[in-house]
């Protein structure tokens, strides 16, 4: 599927902040401010940092204003159906339902109570605000002495361009944001984000904008129907004990994987030294962040140990390339064990998960995540270790 494009012919020179300008902007948050509600189709399209192509979703999106609430500030319902997904999610301004039409599932979350990572931690909710509910965010963004905003001007579209300042792990960051001259409307958000030698893009389409179609409650009564067939039950967050890891002393399962970049051979994981399995993949930020800490250590002890990386996620032959470029980019000096599946034994529910394993095969210490001072913390373990 080709995502729809924008033929504009800007012309050649850019422009800061100038007052035509200014007034297409406030009278788009003026018309924004004065409509109760909102609907829409999307195209987005999203090409992730380590992904050699881009990912399509077609969507919709219908928002109402809700001056009082103090969350995502009004209702909305947002539906996706494609070749992976076929999914609904409702915020009634208390709660947040997330409808799974192929399991026939309504999951309920408790916002007040933090539960949004459905919409925040997730690309949905940039679909879904697309500033309509939150049109002062574009204002602040236009005026902020943080970032450089430009205009472009074309015959039908001024496109605003907002640079971001660099960070420590991302760079050249950039928003593009298209207003329509005629319809005073966003049609079109953009944005790119580099890290190292990688790009991330990010395009968000509208179509078929409507003001004010929504009838009163009608967000309710489309979905009314899924709630009288739909089994419904609520959220329930993972505890401490879902998270326990395989305690000391035991014994670990028996892991068989490739060594990286031999494909053809399986070995089992072993070794006549003390081991740390680092479970990880490569668009793992935590385990990009862990990998030179493990570099030092492996460096350091590499009489007393030996550290492996385990990645199930990029572990058949096709996915060579990938981590082949991966490991320009970050080298591990460390050996790489490739599986299809990590045994559910180890409990790994998160990224990076690591290991000491001795010489008997038993666990001697574990750790979920990384951190700064992971050498300092994994160094202490092994002293211990190795008296």
């Amino acid at each position: 599927m080709k995502t729809a494009v924008l033929l504009l012919t800007f012309v050649s020179n850019i422009v800061f902040c100038q007052s035509g300008h200014e007034n297409l902007v406030n009278e788009i948050i003026a018309k924004y401010k004065q409509h109760r509600s909102i609907s829409y189709d999307i195209d987005y399209m999203i090409k992730f940092f380590d992904s050699d192509e881009p990912f399509y979703v077609n969507t919709s999106v219908q928002s109402e204003r809700v001056e009082s609430d103090t969350i995502f500030k009004g209702r909305f319902l947002y539906s996706r159906k494609d070749s992976l997904l076929d999914v609904s999610k409702y915020y009634d301004s208390k709660h947040l339902f997330v409808l799974d039409h192929n399991k026939k599932t309504i999951t309920r979350f408790n916002t007040s109570q933090g539960e949004i990572f459905p919409i925040t931690g997730n690309a949905d909710g940039n679909v879904i605000n697309t500033y309509f509910l939150d049109i002062e965010r574009f204002n602040k963004k236009i005026h902020s002495k943080e970032y450089i905003v430009q205009f472009q001007d074309s015959l039908s579209f001024v496109k605003v361009n907002i640079k971001f300042p660099d960070d420590e792990e991302y760079y050249g960051k950039e928003e593009n944001i298209y207003l329509n001259k005629a319809k005073k409307t966003i049609d079109k958000v953009t944005f790119i984000a580099k890290y190292k030698d990688q790009v991330q893009r990010n395009h968000w389409m509208l179509s078929n904008i409507i003001f004010d179609g929504l009838k009163e409650n009608e967000l309710a009564y489309r979905v009314d129907e899924y709630f009288k067939k739909y089994n419904l039950e609520d959220y329930k967050p993972l505890t401490e004990k879902d998270y326990e890891l395989l305690t000391n002393g035991s014994v670990i399962p028996r892991v068989k994987g490739k060594l990286y970049p031999n494909y053809d051979k399986e070995i089992d994981l072993k070794s006549d030294k003390l081991l740390i399995i680092d479970f990880w993949y490569t668009s793992c930020m935590p385990c990009i962040k862990a990998i030179p800490q493990l570099n030092q250590l492996q460096k350091t002890y590499i009489n007393e140990i030996e550290i492996i990386g385990i990645n199930s996620i990029e572990y058949t032959e096709k996915d060579k390339e990938k981590l082949t470029a991966f490991l320009k980019r970050t080298p591990i000096d460390y050996n790489i064990l490739l599986i299809d599946k990590i045994p559910e034994e180890f409990n790994i529910r998160a990224f990076p998960t690591l290991y000491i394993i001795g010489k008997d095969g038993k666990v001697k210490y574990s750790k979920i995540g990384s951190s700064e001072n992971l050498y300092d913390e994994l160094e202490t373990v092994l002293k211990n270790l190795l008296k």
